[in-house]
């Protein structure tokens, strides 16, 4: 292999999407009444690369729209504060739980059920995507 070649193949090798870096374990929507307008969906991620990973959106088919949000406690009241998006340093896992960080699922667009699966995508800003199944659970 020529010199030229090894540099082109090093650096198609280094330019490895974000999405191929991302663990997701644990992904699951509470399941709710189909009067309440919104859902919240939770998962674990872990960056295995060695760059930091940023997700600016997600979208799914069964949603009408999905934010990020967080909780935020102030005065003894808490509240929700919607984020742009979701970094995750290399190496570390971020949790999205009850309470913390979360996906902010909005009108669903289908019925669903305890058991079912919905495909969520995550889309990274290298315009990577990743599509995940969620759970729903009561």
């Amino acid at each position: 292999m020529t010199k030229p070649a090894i540099l082109v193949l090093f650096i198609f090798t280094s330019l490895s999407q974000a999405a191929d870096n991302l663990l997701v374990t644990d992904a699951w929507i509470r399941n709710l009444s189909s009067v309440v307008p919104v859902r919240a969906g939770y998962m674990n991620l872990s960056n295995k690369g060695n760059r930091d990973l940023i997700i600016i959106s997600v979208e799914s088919e069964n949603f009408s729209s999905i934010e990020t949000h967080t909780s935020v406690e102030k005065n003894g009241m808490i509240s929700m504060r919607q984020i742009d998006t979701l970094s995750i340093r290399a190496g570390e896992t971020l949790h999205l739980k009850p309470g913390g960080v979360h996906l902010m699922m909005m009108k669903p667009l289908t019925d669903l059920s305890p058991g079912d699966q919905v495909a969520v995508t995550l889309i990274f800003n290298d315009e990577s995507k990743q599509t995940v199944l969620m759970e729903i659970r009561k």
